[in-house]
């Protein structure tokens, strides 16, 4: 994508015609939209997350991939006492996503 005309963003001049993405990942956590960004809420109202896209551009399984992590937590929660981290995690980037490569976890049935 590139610029329109020139703009001036957070004090920085961006020239018309200039290259510039979106970083989804620092709309995702933009306090001025949600309470605590940086922290995990299975609570949380998804609804303006950018990480499925919005509107006419959303994505078409976006409901299904919703109801199988709530199916998953429905039945493990039940079954566990407590989630650790077992070592590191191991993090995925590319452009424009910030993502897992391995996120080693060790549960405690209850």
């Amino acid at each position: 994508m590139a610029t329109t005309g020139d703009v001036t963003i957070g004090g920085s001049p961006i020239p018309e015609a200039s290259r510039v993405t979106l970083c989804f990942a620092a709309a995702n956590r933009d306090p001025r939209r949600w309470e605590y960004p940086d922290k995990f809420h299975l609570s949380r109202d998804p609804s303006g997350h950018l990480s499925l896209a919005m509107g006419i551009h959303q994505c078409v399984g976006q409901h299904a991939a919703r109801l199988q992590a709530a199916s998953l937590l429905e039945q493990l929660v039940p079954r566990i006492k407590s989630i650790e981290l077992a070592s590191a995690i191991e993090r995925h980037y590319n452009n424009t996503l910030l993502g897992w490569d391995s996120v080693p976890l060790r549960l405690t049935l209850a």
